[in-house]
């Protein structure tokens, strides 16, 4: 019986492993494209930006490695663009008591290679779901001031501010949701949310230089990366 029982323990081993086997790691391509935006946090007393979204590529390699007929890991490598159009107003007081109000436009795009090492749950022959973290690293940042547009409400004193900054960081990590659909063995439609957990840089304005013993005031806006990705893939 011992013998028995040992037999069919390798027997089923070996089915399970030659099962696993019959499963290939397949190499893959994808492109697509990234709806892009930010989450900003203002420090104290400072309206926060309106922001919309900024549309990118996306594209790269893949591996679909199987564990079973139900588990996956699909790391990828990929380049992708990020960013936001946004606005933002500040007051710009003078030292001699006069103020302008002032309404800005700007524009962020990111470009970042991003790691994703995602799990994926194969709910059906053509239906996936995937998750897992994702590393981006910033390989051009690039800033621009649309327009500064002020209205004074006195006397025009042509008093010069600094131009408003972009502090940018180098990581992102965030954590990735979605799914994929199989339009074929080799085929794939896919789209998932990106949310970063770090923040991407900071917008700063100084909209006061400091006199008479007052300290300097800026606005600051903390940035956080969001996006959408739909792409396209094709599996070897």
């Amino acid at each position: 019986m011992k013998k028995i029982t040992t037999l069919t323990l390798i027997i089923l081993l070996n089915f399970n492993l030659n099962g696993q086997s019959l499963l290939p790691v397949k190499y893959g391509i994808k492109i697509g494209a990234n709806i892009a935006n930010v989450k900003s946090t203002a420090n104290d007393g400072v309206a926060n930006i309106d922001n919309s979204s900024l549309i990118g590529v996306a594209g790269g390699f893949y591996v679909e490695i199987p564990f079973n007929d139900k588990w996956y890991l699909k790391p990828e490598i990929i380049y992708v663009q990020k960013g936001s159009n946004f606005n933002y107003s500040y007051t710009h007081d003078y030292s001699t008591n006069q103020r302008d109000i002032h309404n800005t436009s700007h524009e962020l795009k990111l470009a970042y290679v991003e790691l994703n090492p995602t799990a994926s749950y194969k709910k059906s022959s053509n239906l996936s779901f995937n998750f897992g973290p994702s590393i981006a690293y910033l390989i051009t940042p690039e800033y621009r001031i649309l327009s500064d547009i002020g209205e004074d409400d006195g006397e025009i004193l042509h008093e010069i501010l600094p131009p408003g900054e972009y502090t940018e960081e180098t990581l992102d990590v965030g954590i990735n949701v979605g799914a994929s659909y199989y339009l074929s063995d080799n085929l794939l439609i896919d789209g998932r949310i990106n949310t970063g957990l770090m923040s991407i840089g900071k917008i700063s304005k100084v909209i006061y230089t400091g006199s008479n013993g007052n300290d300097v005031e800026t606005n600051i806006y903390d940035l956080k990366n969001t996006s959408i990705v739909l792409s396209l893939g094709y599996l070897f």
